[in-house]
């Protein structure tokens, strides 16, 4: 796998404006003398070898950035914003209506990524936006928050709504799954951790739901529809609608995100 040198482009030019020419070039001379592939010439259509480019982002976030998940979503959205607006990208996003531009959103991996497995798909659903990434050909932060902070920033710029991203799936392994969406009851601006203990104690209301609504829960919380719930359960699309409205009254929650939300605060979703 390769990554487009339009990435390397980007932190250039958001690096240049935060900290100036000179950082920058200090910077690309001790990243070069570790990567040979550095040392030849590198522009937007120059493939870079992943190892190289990881190497490149790691020590980039080190020097410049905090080397945390929410410093990389804010860099995705930093990038996104230079690469569609000022930079060569900024003639992808040309599609009238939204349901086009997210339809869009899986051509963004073909144009940084070449040569590899990777990809990706977006649908527009009652909650928000879902968007699933797969066949990673290993997990770091910059193929998920990075590209999560990226396609966010797109999505708000077709959108009054500010954009929170919400962790379905991820945070380890080869794939993961986020709901964009712009609910204004909830500040999570950050991928929600993905508990790797064992769920806390059920409370009171969780012990009051059957095992069907608990089971319809998870399945929407993985953004299945009511129709794919009822085909893996084998109930009928109505069924599932109304194992789903019972679950909502008594979590006290009255849409997909919010019944998500309450599903990870509690560690029921995880790897």
């Amino acid at each position: 796998m390769n990554v487009s040198g339009l990435s390397i482009m980007t932190r250039k030019m958001l690096v240049v404006r935060g900290f100036g020419a000179e950082a920058w070039s200090q910077f690309y001379r001790s990243v070069a003398t570790s990567h040979g592939c550095f040392g030849s010439l590198v522009t937007a259509d120059t493939h870079v070898p992943l190892p190289a480019f990881l190497g490149f982002h790691d020590a980039l976030m080190a020097r410049f950035f905090k080397e945390d998940d929410a410093s990389y979503m804010k860099l995705g959205r930093e990038a996104s914003r230079w690469a569609l607006r000022d930079g060569r990208l900024n003639t992808l996003l040309d599609a009238g209506d939204f349901e086009s531009v997210v339809a869009s959103l899986p051509k963004f991996h073909r144009q940084y990524f070449k040569e590899a497995a990777t990809w990706s798909e977006a649908s527009v659903t009652p909650e928000g936006v879902s968007f699933k990434v797969h066949d990673l050909p290993e997990w770091h932060p910059y193929f998920e928050h990075f590209i999560v902070g990226y396609i966010a920033e797109i999505l708000e710029m077709f959108c009054a709504n500010p954009i929170r991203a919400l962790r379905v799936e991820g945070g380890s392994g080869n794939h993961y799954h986020y709901l964009f969406h712009g609910s204004p009851s909830h500040e999570e601006s950050e991928p929600l951790p993905v508990s790797t203990r064992r769920p806390p104690p059920l409370s009171r209301v969780a012990q009051e739901l059957s095992d069907r609504e608990l089971e319809v829960l998870l399945l929407i919380a993985r953004g299945r529809t009511n129709e794919e719930i009822g085909a893996v359960l084998g109930i009928s699309k109505k069924t599932a609608q109304h194992h789903a409205a019972h679950a909502y009254r008594k979590l006290g929650v009255s849409c997909r995100v919010e019944a998500t939300i309450w599903l990870m605060e509690r560690g029921f979703i995880g790897n």
